[in-house]
């Protein structure tokens, strides 16, 4: 069912291009723009992404905590932002704060690459005029969109990116690299094992997407001026609002997801059954709060990101001739 739904997805984005190439610009120009859009979302992805690392992988140690929590009586290993950060160092060295970055960043690049552009050519879509500012229902269903095909289509990256992020001691995690992790989990789970947590990522993730673009490109009509650009610091102050609101409104959905992407791991033992169980538990047995462990370090890692990629992404294009819309 996953793989049906992903392979549709890819084989209708060739068709969704071949369709937007119609519209009012010619052919060359509009596969110009999709390519532009494309190098803009990946760089800004892979700067960003690098520059959060450490953060990044705090979050996602704390969002699985609760899997490894044996008894009420148990010391949770991971307490805060800066425990944690202190302890990974103390045991695997500086480069344990980068763990996982690699394989986070081969998966950011088509990540940004294709929700930038996809958002872009989705409004270009629904407008009925060259320059029509897009109502929020629209520009939630652009945004929507997006995230549906960006997510269907590189979902098995976040997938590893997840695995490579674990710790040895504590999860037993014992990957090499990207390539091995791909191997040690098609071989010991199947190959269908890559899509684990795939049906939380699109109830999350598509309204993430949806969210954040929508936010943004509100929050900075109030900061445009009268040539109908926005300031570099309007850019970073509505890149960081849209961020921290999408990701906070959607954050319970990314941490069942994180677990579910774990869940069996090399065969090991399968605590939930579905993505329903794993809610139950977790508010049976960790409370609330456990949906939203992580959410600081998230924070303080999406001060930066946020901010820095819409700036980055809307730099890009300018540099290489695309009018800010």
């Amino acid at each position: 069912e996953y793989m049906g739904t992903s392979l549709a997805f890819c084989a209708l984005v060739h068709s969704c291009f071949v369709a937007m190439a119609s519209e009012s610009a010619p052919p060359i120009e509009q596969w110009r723009l999709a390519a532009i859009n494309l190098f803009a979302g990946a760089s800004s992805g892979a700067i960003v992404k690098t520059g959060t690392a450490p953060l990044e992988r705090v979050k996602i140690l704390h969002q699985l905590e609760g899997m490894v929590t044996k008894s009420a009586s148990h010391v949770p290993r991971y307490t805060g932002v800066w425990q944690t950060l202190v302890l990974i160092v103390k045991e695997e060295g500086p480069r344990g704060l980068f763990k996982g970055n690699l394989s986070n960043v081969i998966r950011v690049i088509p990540v940004y690459a294709l929700k930038f552009a996809f958002n872009d050519r989705f409004k270009d879509m629904l407008r009925s005029a060259p320059n029509e500012q897009l109502s929020v229902a629209k520009l939630m269903v652009a945004g929507s969109l997006a995230g549906l095909f960006q997510t269907s289509i590189t979902y098995p990256l976040d997938f590893v990116r997840t695995r490579m992020s674990l710790s040895e001691s504590h999860h037993g995690a014992r990957y090499t690299g990207i390539a091995n992790c791909f191997a040690t989990v098609v071989r010991n789970e199947g190959f269908l094992a890559l899509y684990k947590g795939f049906s939380m990522t699109m109830l999350s993730a598509t309204p993430y997407v949806a969210l954040q673009m929508t936010f943004y490109d509100v929050v900075k009509r109030y900061f445009r001026r009268s040539d109908g650009t926005t300031t570099v610091y309007g850019k970073m102050l509505c890149g960081t609002v849209a961020g921290l609101a999408a990701q906070t409104l959607t954050f319970p959905g990314d941490t069942v997801k994180r677990r579910m992407q774990v869940l069996g791991m090399d065969g090991g033992e399968r605590p939930y059954k579905s993505n329903w169980d794993c809610c139950v538990k977790m508010m049976r047995h960790e409370g609330w709060r456990s949906f939203f462990h992580g959410l600081h370090a998230n924070v303080v890692r999406s001060l930066p990101a946020t901010a820095l990629q819409f700036l980055l992404y809307e730099t890009v294009n300018k540099r290489l001739g695309v009018v800010e819309s």
